[in-house]
Order: structure tokens, then C-alpha cells, then sequence
């Protein structure tokens, strides 16, 4: 079994080192899974996963931050397999590519000034396509050949989703950061365009399933009086016409 995942998160930006009130966030997670599993006699299951989530949102307080989310996710799952004969195989392959955005609730805890922690609450609408690959081969004894049947399947669909995210952090230099997560839970709920395909509703678990990692940055936005460091790039947002030169 080969099993990998990733999570980055590429860019964050507040108005100094610590996330402050009147500050603007903004991030974005990428992750990527796969996972092989051969079981012998022709019978093997394979997964491949990959997403991607920017976000933006203003720092109400200096916990508080409320912002848009969105992303892009795809899912392939494959299942092959085969008789004790060696006369018949099958090969069923599920790809799911999604499109998500919405809103997202992030309250943050700062353990002096380096650890901290944040879980954030994304509410989203999700709209995506299903498409399915049924193959059959069996082997015709009375004319030797193998027979293959191939039926493929495509279904629209559309519905939100509600997930909740904990993450852990450091501060390892001034607005770098190293961030962990452990899980997320969750509520989606979804309905297809096909009249014949069954709406899904659950819940999400996947506590202790899932490991992400993830490094941040901060940068400074707007001038602060007493932030201000030497070899700091800092202008003031509101300039006088004499100003105009420097």
C-alpha cells in the first residue's frame, strides 16, 4: 500500500507579524492523495486525489476572521478485477471533479507569541460532475475471442456542504509560520440532475483519518505606529500632497 498526502498553505497576509484586528487575510490549501492497493490474482484498487482552496477574508478582531473560500477538488477511484480462472476481469473507474465557494468563519487562540490555534467553519455551494467507466471482459470458449462490454456513465450535480477544519501553528520567524491539521468534520447534503439517481445527505468524519501540513506567511499591509521594524517596506495608506515625493 503506498499512501501520500500534502497540504499546503501557499500565502497569508495580515497587517504585522500576529493577526490583527483590520487586517486582511488571505490563504490558499493544496492537497494531493493516493493510494494503491494490489491484492493479488488480477484484483487492485487505486486512488488519486487533488485539490486546491484559496480564500480572502478581513480580520474583524483579533481572533475573528470572516472571508470568502473556494476550490477545486477532483477524485479518481479505480477497482480491477479477475476470476481464480483467469477467464474473466472487470474494471470499474468512478472520476469526480467539483467546484466549490462560499463563505468562511476562522477564530483563532495565540499562545504567547508563538504557538496558536484556529478552527474555521467553511459554508459552501458545491456543483460538480460524476462519470463512471463500467468494463467487462470474458473469455468465449466457443469462438476463442474475449468479449468486452464498456458502458460509461455521466451524472451533473449540485448542493452545499458545511465542514469544520482545527489547526494547530507556530511562528518559527516574523510572519512564517508552520500550521498542522488533524481531521475535519463535516455535514453535505447534494442532488443530481439524473431523475433516477438517489439525492445523498451525510455526514463527514474524518478525525485522526487525515494528516495535513501547512506553512504560512505573513506580511504587513498598512503602516502601525511602534511595528515598525528597520527594512521594513511600509507606506501609509492616506498621503498628504507633499508626500507625493519621497
Amino acid at each position: 500500500m503506498k499512501k501520500f498526502m500534502l497540504a499546503l498553505l501557499a500565502v497569508s497576509v495580515f497587517g504585522t507579524a500576529n493577526a490583527q484586528k483590520g487586517t486582511i487575510l488571505k490563504y490558499g490549501t493544496a492537497g494531493l492523495y493516493t493510494d494503491k492497493n494490489d491484492n493479488g490474482g488480477g484484483n487492485e484498487t487505486r486512488t488519486f486525489n487533488w485539490h486546491i482552496n484559496p480564500g480572502l477574508g478581513y480580520q474583524f478582531t483579533d481572533n475573528i476572521t470572516v472571508g470568502l473560500q473556494g476550490g477545486f477538488w477532483s477524485q479518481f477511484n479505480e477497482t480491477r478485477t479477475g476470476n481464480v480462472t483467469n477467464t474473466a476481469w472487470t474494471r470499474n473507474a468512478l472520476e469526480q471533479r467539483e467546484w466549490q465557494i462560499g463563505a468562511f468563519f476562522r477564530y483563532t487562540e495565540y499562545f504567547g507569541n508563538i504557538f496558536f490555534m484556529y478552527g474555521q467553519l467553511d459554508l459552501s455551494y458545491v456543483q460538480g460532475q460524476d462519470a463512471s467507466e463500467n468494463e467487462t471482459r470474458t473469455v468465449n470458449f466457443g469462438t476463442g475471442n474475449v468479449d468486452e462490454t464498456v458502458v460509461y456513465n455521466y451524472d451533473y450535480y449540485n448542493g452545499f456542504q458545511v465542514m469544520y477544519s482545527p489547526m494547530i501553528g507556530a511562528f518559527v520567524t516574523d510572519g512564517l509560520a508552520l500550521n498542522f491539521g488533524f481531521g475535519q468534520i463535516g455535514y453535505r447534503n447534494i442532488s443530481y440532475d439524473a431523475p433516477r439517481t438517489s439525492d445523498q445527505s451525510n455526514f463527514v468524519f474524518r478525525w485522526g483519518k487525515q494528516f495535513s501540513f501547512a506553512v504560512s506567511k505573513n506580511f504587513a499591509v498598512h503602516h502601525k505606529t511602534g511595528n515598525v521594524k528597520p527594512g521594513d517596506d511600509l507606506r501609509p495608506l492616506k498621503m498628504n500632497d507633499s508626500e507625493d515625493d519621497e
